[in-house]
């Protein structure tokens, strides 16, 4: 049964690998992409959905008969069968597994969530992660017994992002640009990067309220 409710729920993805008509190069390279690239992806996507669905407390029953988890399955399926890292197919399996599971996030949130992930790179992740967290860190001088904390001046916020994620040192405009779409998105506060202010400031926690929602929404389910 279960075996059978993942070949319907993968089939959806089909879609997204079938062959253009016509001759020619663009056919024969379709093809042979087909078969090096798409059946492989395929299959370890449905690997991954079928350990989602071992781990997901409702019966297969249940699930085949859930038509916003179906809806959610689609829209995994087609992002995951364009993703060329498995980090971001594992991203689309913590995603599924979270919108079988909870029950706080309306469909509709969820399917946007599902579709931001589709639209995202690693980049947009990373730069996110960083800035969920409060990156300041005080420094701490201590003098005869004496503790001595110091505010460190002024700085841009690319300090540190670039400090944390050494990754985006050689390309700052890119960091922009993901930022102005997690911006756009709602996803984090209007980031200033042409501005100096204080260094509690530039490091500060900057993710909204979907933003901290979107990211417990793709964490690791194991």
């Amino acid at each position: 049964m279960g075996n059978k409710l993942t070949d319907a729920l993968i089939a959806t993805g089909k879609g997204a690998v079938s062959l253009f008509p016509g001759g020619g190069f663009l056919a024969e390279y379709i093809s042979l992409a087909q078969g090096y690239v798409a059946d492989k992806r395929m299959n370890e996507w449905k690997q991954r959905v079928e350990e989602i669905l071992e781990k997901i407390p409702r019966s297969i029953d249940e699930l085949a008969q859930d038509e916003a988890f179906y809806s959610c399955v689609q829209v995994a399926t087609m992002g995951a069968m364009r993703a060329y890292q498995k980090e971001k197919q594992e991203l689309f399996a913590n995603a599924l597994y979270s919108s079988a599971n909870n029950i706080d996030i309306p469909t509709d949130k969820k399917l946007f969530y599902l579709s931001l992930l589709g639209s995202y790179t690693l980049s947009h992740i990373m730069l996110l992660k960083y800035f969920a967290q409060d990156n300041y860190n005080e420094k701490v001088i201590k003098r005869s017994g004496t503790t001595i904390r110091t505010i460190g001046g002024t700085e841009h916020p690319i300090k540190g992002i670039v400090e944390k994620l050494p990754c985006f040192a050689d390309d700052i405009m890119f960091v922009k640009h993901i930022a102005g779409q997690l911006c756009s998105d709602s996803l984090i506060s209007i980031v200033d990067f042409d501005t100096p202010v204080s260094t509690e400031l530039a490091r500060a926690k900057r993710t909204t309220k979907y933003g901290d929602e979107f990211l417990k929404f793709i964490q690791d389910y194991q």
